[in-house]
């Protein structure tokens, strides 16, 4: 039978006791029989995929409707605690004789841990995204039905998508005065696309969103703001004493988090294994990660690599431009040039560019220094008309692969969607057309 042992309860109350989130939930994600939620949680915790990120941008926007503003060090804090208060129950059900439950907790004791410790910090417990709706489905069929409904919200199969589209299908079905489902649904809309303009935490020189982000400075040890706005970045340095303390906090915070994350007990059977990875959404998916038995349609359709994806073309230009480049520096290609590319390619796509001419770098000048930046250049340099793109060099490099195509994939459903609901639009006015014409005619 599949269970929590009294061995296993060692081991994480060890990473309990250390404060070490990752390897905490990432022992009970390897569990055989585990129900998903350690694998759900390990999204939340490294804020690296949409359902974590989204998790993450919910709870923080209740915090702040309730007058709490907390920072990155604050809301790890209030993560061990409910690590702790989690592991707790945990070891009362082995001690129990209920070595199941143990391992698959009742979400009345996931949403009750949750519960004590947002209202520990005057945070409204329904900060936690899933918890209306878990009430909403027992006003209707009592916590049998909340156990469908968790289960469901933990099913990471299928990329997501039968998750998010149940979860849609729940909240119609348990609307009523109390969920309120279009204020519910709004929210977690809100929340959704917040999540897009972040970043994971997992990185301590990079801290903020795509978009804006302070950077940390190895050589000078200070923070720079970059600003982008898909056609240039402005690059400041930051002066303020308090932000600098609060960056150099974060920093720390997230150094001490990479540390932990190598820290295993040694009674810990999974060592020898990689560290799980966060469960991805459709949109989402690692086109660099081939599925079981061959690789899946989904990572193909988000592959630019691919011949048949729409970007192909692009990527190959940005590929042979960063070639040339490597060409014109005497260096071989590298990763760092495959990953160069796929940064300038979601950067071609996000700035409109139609193709890559030219990959340049910035030459030294009063606004960068030499190399500082990558340009993606549609046209001829020399002739006005020519359009470009810009990045920090750096930032195009140390990007993952990965990282960028899914960016670049999250972009395209974006930009689908647009084109999708304008094309309804259009087509429910020639409707409305035809029905004021036909009614017209009816009339004469």
């Amino acid at each position: 039978m599949a269970g929590i042992t009294q061995q296993d309860i060692n081991v994480l109350r060890h990473y309990a006791d250390s404060g070490n989130r990752e390897l905490y939930w990432n022992y009970l994600a390897h569990k055989d029989g585990n129900d998903g939620y350690g694998l759900l949680a390990l999204g939340v915790v490294r804020n690296d995929n949409a359902p974590g990120a989204t998790a993450n941008v919910f709870a923080d926007s209740q915090a702040r409707r309730d007058g709490v503003s907390m920072s990155e060090r604050e809301w790890n804090s209030f993560g061990v605690d409910l690590m702790r208060s989690d592991l707790e129950r945990r070891q009362h059900y082995e001690r129990s004789g209920r070595p199941e439950l143990a391992l698959n907790l009742p979400v009345r004791d996931v949403e009750d841990v949750h519960d004590a410790s947002f209202q520990k910090r005057h945070i409204n417990p329904d900060a936690w995204t899933p918890r209306q709706l878990l009430d909403a489905a027992r006003r209707h069929g009592g916590e049998a039905e909340a156990e469908k409904v968790w289960s469901m919200m933990l099913d990471n199969s299928a990329l997501g998508v039968n998750r998010a589209s149940e979860t849609m299908a729940d909240v119609g079905k348990y609307d009523d005065a109390q969920l309120n489902a279009l204020s519910y649904t709004w929210r977690m809309t809100v929340a959704r696309i917040g999540a897009s303009h972040t970043l994971p935490i997992t990185d301590p020189d990079r801290i903020g969103a795509p978009n804006f982000s302070y950077m940390y400075d190895q050589q000078t040890r200070g923070w720079n703001t970059w600003v982008s706005d898909g056609e240039q970045t402005v690059v400041q340095p930051v002066r303020d004493p308090q932000q600098l303390r609060e960056l150099d906090d974060t920093r720390a915070l997230r150094l001490e988090r990479q540390q932990l994350r190598q820290q295993f007990h040694p009674d810990d059977p999974y060592r020898q294994q990689p560290v799980m990875r966060s469960p991805q959404t459709l949109a989402e998916a690692d086109p660099m990660e081939p599925a079981r038995g061959g690789e899946s349609l989904a990572a193909r359709a988000a592959d630019p690599t691919q011949a048949a994806h729409p970007r192909n073309a692009l990527h190959q230009q940005c590929v042979a431009g960063t070639h040339a480049l490597d060409q014109q520096l005497g260096r071989s290609p590298d990763a760092d040039s495959a990953c160069m590319a796929a940064s300038l390619t979601d950067l071609a796509a996000r700035s409109g560019l139609e193709r890559v001419d030219h990959v340049l770098l910035s030459e030294r000048g009063r606004t960068a220094q030499a190399g500082e930046l990558v340009f993606v250049v549609q046209g001829d340099p020399k002739d006005p008309a020519h359009l470009r793109a810009q990045m920090p060099s750096e930032e195009a490099v140390r990007t993952p692969v990965a990282q960028s195509f899914e960016r670049l994939a999250e972009f395209d459903r974006q930009q689908a969607l647009a084109q999708t609901q304008q094309a309804a639009m259009q087509q429910d006015v020639q409707q409305q057309d035809a029905q004021r014409q036909s009614t017209a005619a009816i009339r004469i």
